[in-house]
């Protein structure tokens, strides 16, 4: 019990801080509903929020510790075998050089709320820590110019493999996190109540305007942030809960949750370009939204509403996906090409392995570019396989072969 107590403590401090925004739900909410059946509801909903929120965190903490551990292990394997950084002068090069670089990087990010810094120091210092990497790749595999085979006998190559290294390997370290506790999200077989009022109960605690009846400028950007948390979670959360149905149930509660995704996006607009009566409307549909995930009654979740301005942003906002999709597609294919023209060549099994597999990753993002219900589609041709008489015995029996 005693080492409970901290736990306990702290779920009831962030169930007290959860629960402390109803006023603010029920001030919102719509004069023909009941509030007093909600607010048990209400009561439940954040201290099991307050759990999960808890247990979430640290599950995030001993991934992402794990995660640092094994990338300063393979980053350090990597400088002593690939760049040949064994010598104690290359050692103390290298480990000064990134002691320097990630103090001016602490620097530039605790001023990050100055325009200069924003828009000048902190795309310079990315740009130098991430093009350090290709320059120590360059200098380590080029086969010519002469002024290129050279760079590795510079004293200062070190400190730039130690620095590319180290700020690639923080990027692979973050990305398997990342998708870890996003599929641990996804993965889960139940609607993501917890998050989305979460998200939900501090959007409608940002909501309230200074003495100038305006939103704080950080209040309106943590606004923008946790609303497109919430489209998320609506997109992946709600075709989630219908695991198990036959592909056509799939494929209906997959387009309605793309549906409500889209509606909670269209809702930044209202924060971003705000008329005089947009606040107050934005609260009541976030209430709305709320009432939605403490009732259970996911029918009522929000649709987009066609008008021509929405339209009209959707033909925008499609061409931008296509055009990013595009080009997310075309990027391995162009690193490739730029490998080649550099001169740098890969050892014999990774050269077309790579070759393969950047044209793979091309095809399938075009099709699901060409397609939209590209997924779907798959699913139903794994469901038809899945039927399939002669796959079921071979199943079974997998030592035979069926002859034509």
């Amino acid at each position: 019990m005693e080492d409970e107590r901290p736990y306990l403590a702290e779920v009831f401090g962030l169930a007290k801080k959860l629960d402390g925004t109803w006023p603010l739900f029920a001030r919102s909410l719509d004069p023909a509903t009941d509030p007093a059946r909600l607010r048990g509801r209400y009561r439940s909903a954040a201290v099991s929020t307050a759990r999960w929120s808890i247990r979430r965190r640290n599950v995030d903490g001993y991934v992402s510790l794990l995660a640092l551990l094994l990338m300063f292990a393979v980053a350090c394997t990597v400088l002593v075998t690939i760049f040949s950084v064994d010598s104690w002068q290359e050692l103390g090069s290298a480990v000064g050089g990134l002691v320097v670089f990630f103090g001016i990087v602490a620097w530039a990010e605790n001023r990050r709320h100055r325009l200069l810094f924003r828009f000048l120091i902190n795309p310079l210092v990315n740009v130098v820590g991430f093009g350090c990497f290709p320059v120590a790749l360059y200098g380590r595999y080029a086969s010519g110019p002469a002024s290129a085979i050279d760079l590795a006998g510079r004293w200062w190559m070190p400190i730039v493999q130690s620095i590319g290294v180290f700020c690639v390997g923080l990027i692979l370290a973050w990305a398997p996190v990342q998708g870890a506790m996003r599929l641990w999200d996804r993965e889960s077989p139940t609607f993501p109540a917890e998050p989305l009022f979460e998200h939900l109960t501090t959007i409608l605690a940002r909501t309230e305007p200074d003495r100038r009846g305006q939103l704080p400028p950080k209040a309106r950007q943590e606004i923008l942030t946790l609303l497109a948390k919430v489209a998320v979670l609506l997109r992946a959360g709600i075709p989630a809960a219908a695991r198990g149905g036959t592909s056509l149930t799939r494929a209906v509660v997959r387009a309605r949750a793309i549906e409500a995704s889209k509606a909670v996006a269209d809702l930044q607009l209202w924060i971003a370009l705000p008329s005089p009566t947009s606040h107050d409307d934005f609260r009541t549909r976030i209430a709305e939204l709320t009432r939605t995930i403490l009732t259970a009654e996911y029918d009522r979740l929000p649709i987009r509403e066609a008008t021509p301005e929405a339209t009209r942003r959707t033909w925008h906002a499609r061409a931008l996906e296509a055009a990013r999709t595009l080009i997310i597609a075309l990027v391995p294919l162009a690193v490739l090409l730029l490998v080649h023209r550099l001169g740098l060549t890969l050892p014999s099994p990774f050269d077309d392995g790579a070759l393969i597999a950047a044209l793979a990753w091309a095809v399938v993002l075009l099709l699901g570019l060409l397609d939209p219900n590209f997924p779907v589609h798959l699913a139903a041709v794994r469901d038809l396989t899945s039927l399939n008489p002669f796959t079921r015995a071979a199943e079974k029996k997998p030592g035979r072969r069926l002859s034509p």
